[in-house]
């Protein structure tokens, strides 16, 4: 939560709204990675590439009260949203091993593989901004 006051001292106060991106999910006793996030040693991940487009198009859109966040799997996508998110961003690869969750509900949404690449992200942002 930010607080700014204003000219005439009134405190206005803007709740950030958390968005996570849910590239990989931590498996078994070590915490074993699953998911299809980096491609490279010197490529930047994939959750990181469209963690910075979304935050490009929040500032180009004028959305502010949203903070955007990459998880390292470790917490379900339940937990997250009860915490403080507003929305999941799921991988596509992860469809299969995320099959108890019921992507109609709010708050999760199922990225494809080109919007997961960072290729074309409309159809998220469209969907942020009914949040």
């Amino acid at each position: 939560m930010i607080s700014i006051k204003g000219v005439n001292s009134f405190e206005r106060v803007i709740i950030m709204k958390t968005i996570y991106i849910y590239p990989k999910l931590a498996m078994g006793f070590r915490g074993f990675a699953t998911g299809l996030d980096s491609e490279g040693f010197f490529l930047k991940k994939r959750s990181t590439r469209l963690k910075k487009n979304i935050e490009n198009s929040l500032k180009e859109n004028n959305l502010s009260s949203f903070k955007v966040e990459v998880t390292h799997g470790f917490e379900s996508p339940e937990e997250l949203l009860e915490d403080d998110g507003v929305l999941v961003l799921i991988s596509p690869y992860l469809k299969s091993v995320l099959g108890h969750i019921d992507f109609s509900k709010s708050g999760y949404y199922l990225l494809s593989e080109a919007e997961y690449n960072s290729e074309n992200i409309d159809n998220v942002l469209n969907y942020i901004k009914t949040l």
